[in-house]
């Protein structure tokens, strides 16, 4: 029964953390759209750099071979 119970709360912490990861890719794409319209295509780059370092930090968390590694690197 633990371990089903370790499953499941593995799985609500991926979960919770896909749902905080998207919301914050559509505001930095929100923020890349507002800054292009305004012309301040320095900014669209900056921005863009830093959402990709982000990408890719969630890259490295996501390519441990199992749930129990991928859950204790969201949990820092």
């Amino acid at each position: 029964m633990k371990v089903v119970k370790n499953m499941a709360s593995d799985a609500e912490i991926l979960i919770e953390y896909i749902k905080k990861r998207r919301h914050e890719i559509l505001n930095d794409l929100q923020v890349v759209l507002g800054y292009a319209q305004l012309g301040k295509y320095d900014k669209v780059i900056e921005h863009l750099r830093i959402t990709i370092e982000n990408l890719n930090k969630d890259r490295e968390i996501f390519n441990f071979d199992n749930v129990e590694d991928i859950v204790k690197n969201i949990k820092g």
